[in-house]
């Protein structure tokens, strides 16, 4: 009994710590099949989020290369209008930044979490450039800073 415990344990665990490869082609194949509701950079975070507590990487970054897709250069322009955060009461009018650069830190997480060292290293790198005042609303009452430590974290990657 002990040692079907041991096997059976051992094997879930190798399951978890398996790597899980995402290609272009896996990301796409998902993303044909996703309901990508009104495509809206809050609605597009909202997956992302979803699929990363779920883990499913094929629908995290089908969902997240959208939003960079749709709003990148809108937030872009958000960002490079700002010399320093926006206050809390009017933070959420900075929709594209905050989105996209939540998004961006969804992303970057993902690779980590799948050791795509270089992927990881170039998003958070888009994140403290581009997306650098951007802001996430968090359920509890208060915005938090994607990109606060973005620029650590590219360094951190750059070379592995």
């Amino acid at each position: 009994m002990r040692t079907a415990i041991l096997i059976l344990t051992v094997s879930v665990f190798a399951v978890s710590c398996a790597t899980v490869e995402v290609t272009d082609e896996n990301i796409q194949a998902t993303a044909d099949t996703l309901d990508f509701g009104d495509s809206t950079s809050a609605t597009l975070m909202a997956k992302a989020w979803k699929a990363s507590e779920k883990k499913n990487y094929p629908e995290l970054f089908a969902y997240t290369q959208r939003c960079v897709r749709l709003y990148g250069e809108e937030g872009k322009r958000m960002n490079a209008a700002l010399t320093d955060f926006e206050p809390a009461n009017t933070a959420a009018e900075q929709w594209a930044l905050n989105d996209v650069g939540t998004c961006l830190y969804i992303m970057a997480n993902a690779y980590v979490e799948l050791e795509m060292y270089q992927e990881a290293a170039a998003a958070y790198r888009s994140l403290a450039t581009d997306y650098k005042y951007s802001q996430c609303w968090d359920p509890k009452g208060w915005f938090w800073r994607p990109a606060a430590t973005a620029e650590l974290n590219a360094k951190k990657y750059k070379n592995w």
